[in-house]
């Protein structure tokens, strides 16, 4: 299975850099949500929104920003987003699913909190 870092090094940073956009995340420990509002789509990290051009966008910068990223690159482009997004989601599943596995036993709130951040630290790599 390959990490979040090996998805982005091998999908989006081999694009040419023409068509690439780089975005900055809102910083906050909270889970993302991507929400459709009345002119677009809106990723919300706690209270901070960051305005996407596509639903498609709103998802694939919610991955980075539940795994802490502070900055990607989006390809400009939605089709290659279209085409990219299934894996990358299919990863972050997996990555989550396995984690809630481990994590099951440890009832320590800030424990689980630290565990989770260093290892999607790490997977970001």
């Amino acid at each position: 299975m390959r990490t979040l870092g090996q998805f982005y090094r091998e999908e989006i940073l081999s694009l040419p850099a023409e068509r690439l956009v780089l975005v900055q995340l809102p910083p906050n420990g909270e889970e993302a949500r991507v929400k459709q509002e009345l002119f677009g789509w809106t990723l919300v990290v706690g209270k901070n929104r960051l305005e996407c051009r596509s639903e498609e966008e709103a998802r694939y910068l919610k991955v980075f920003a539940d795994a802490g990223m502070r900055e990607v690159y989006v390809p400009k482009d939605d089709e290659t987003l279209q085409g990219i997004l299934p894996s990358l989601e299919r990863i972050k599943a997996k990555i989550d699913q396995i984690l809630q596995a481990y994590l099951a036993g440890v009832l320590d709130r800030k424990v689980k909190e630290r565990v989770r951040n260093e290892v999607l630290a790490e997977v970001t790599r």
